[in-house]
């Protein structure tokens, strides 16, 4: 058994009864417990992944199995310090703080709610549609998450009602007193009803360096008609592994854009899976990962088209410098019913050091014969006739560099929406580019274009 096993065991043990203790909805309570006991079970069956499996093959957690965990969740019992201003709902090592009182400008109709909040105001939200998405039996990291998590940020919107703004969750990790390993497990769950449109913006941020790991799940149910814009930006810090598995459903002529945006410095396993369940849905599945140090960043896709008359659009773009590393790995699944399918799925990557190295493999299956589908991936160095131009202009070789670099990473930022979230997604990814700058220039570069 390894480190990080023994030590799970030994800490999870109060986590579900600690996270239902407090709530008054019975129906609620008996919700997570089925959750807490399935996910164990599921967990204690499957363990932590290892490369021997077809989906782990690019990825080695020997760094996580090596854990001891000193804390499982928040440090203390009580209530977290209030959120910073300009987010909605504040994870604290997987605990939500005090609700933040911005949530009062949103539109009638669009809901905010910690766990405590949905269990006094609609516990149904919480027992018909969590955990309907994030399948224990199909992976263990996922049984652990559905085990231990403390508290979810709820994010209900009612019919046809409209987003004003991005609704922001966040999450901070604090370090243990003695500096061991800390794991937590924020979760989140957003519903949209028919007709309704909003953004979420999930930030994974750093305060400090805080060695552990962070296990996210997210789940978005995306009604007939509705249309949810989901951005989630991963900047955490060197010594924390990231673990993060988003499931998405779309009903009928409903909409899903996700952008996943991984600045961190550490090692960081992002899956996203979404399932086009009914005719005429379509989903923007649009990623950014920028490598530096020894980072190791891995992205696995899955979209699944079960109807026919569905989209899907994948563009998933990498920068690695120094001695890091990019996985992609893209599945694109074609059932037989799901003709007049249009699916598009590319990886273009820009490898800025001959020390980083990107493993990229993206893949079809198509079972149906009257559908549009493309998929490829490029690995090169920055353009050199475009480097030329710009030097022969009088810009320095590092700033050169640097211009080019940043427009092929705003490609994907543009993508997203919604004006503000486009805002902060843009300045984190300007000041993690910036520091790419001295390695940048410390590169000669080379023909070939990506």
């Amino acid at each position: 058994m390894s480190a990080a096993t023994e030590s799970l065991a030994r800490l999870r043990a109060d986590i579900g009864g600690r996270r239902s203790a407090d709530l008054p909805a019975q129906s609620l309570v008996d919700r997570l417990d089925a959750l807490h006991r399935e996910g164990l079970e599921a967990f204690d069956a499957q363990g932590i992944p290892t490369r021997r499996q077809e989906r782990w093959k690019g990825t080695n957690l020997a760094p996580l199995e090596a854990m001891d965990f000193a804390r499982v969740g928040s440090a203390s019992h009580g209530s977290p310090n209030s959120p910073e201003a300009d987010a909605d709902l504040v994870f604290v090592d997987g605990r939500l703080a005090n609700p933040s009182a911005t949530r009062a400008d949103l539109p009638e109709g669009i809901r905010v709610l910690s766990l405590l909040e949905a269990a006094t105001e609609d516990p149904s939200i919480v027992t018909t549609y969590l955990g309907t998405l994030a399948d224990a039996k199909l992976d263990g990291l996922t049984g652990l998450q559905n085990a231990l998590f403390e508290d979810v940020a709820i994010v209900h919107l009612a019919p046809n009602v409209v987003g004003n703004r991005p609704i922001r969750v966040r999450s901070l990790t604090t370090a243990a007193s003695d500096g061991a390993a800390t794991a937590t497990f924020p979760r989140l769950l957003v519903v949209a009803r028919q007709g309704a449109q909003a953004t979420v913006l999930f930030e994974n941020v750093r305060t400090k360096d805080a060695p552990g790991v962070t296990s996210l799940v997210s789940e978005f149910i995306v009604k007939a008609n509705a249309r949810v814009e989901a951005i989630e930006l991963q900047c955490e810090g060197s010594e924390r592994i990231h673990l993060s598995q988003t499931y998405a459903r779309v009903d009928a002529d409903g909409s899903f854009d996700s952008h996943v945006i991984g600045l961190g410095d550490g090692l960081v396993r992002s899956e996203l899976s979404v399932h086009l369940r009914e005719r005429g849905g379509d989903t923007r599945m649009h990623g950014f990962f920028l490598g530096r140090n020894e980072a190791h960043l891995d992205h696995f896709t899955t979209v699944d088209h079960e109807a026919p008359h569905c989209t899907s659009d994948e563009e998933y773009r990498g920068v690695l410098g120094d001695r890091s590393k990019g996985v992609f790995r893209g599945l694109v699944i074609i059932r037989p019913d799901a003709q007049k399918t249009n699916a598009r799925q590319s990886n273009p990557n820009l490898l800025l050091s001959e020390h980083a190295a990107i493993d990229t493999k993206p893949q079809l299956e198509i079972y149906a014969d009257d559908v549009k589908a493309s998929h490829g991936s490029t690995i090169g160095q920055l353009d050199a006739d475009a480097l030329f131009f710009l030097r022969a202009r009088g810009i320095a070789e590092a700033e050169a560099k640097l211009l080019l670099t940043r427009a092929f990473a705003e490609s994907i930022v543009d993508g997203i929406r919604d004006e503000a979230a486009r805002a902060v997604v843009s300045s984190h990814v300007d000041e993690a580019l910036s520091t790419l700058q001295a390695a940048v220039g410390s590169e000669r570069s080379s023909g070939g274009n990506a």
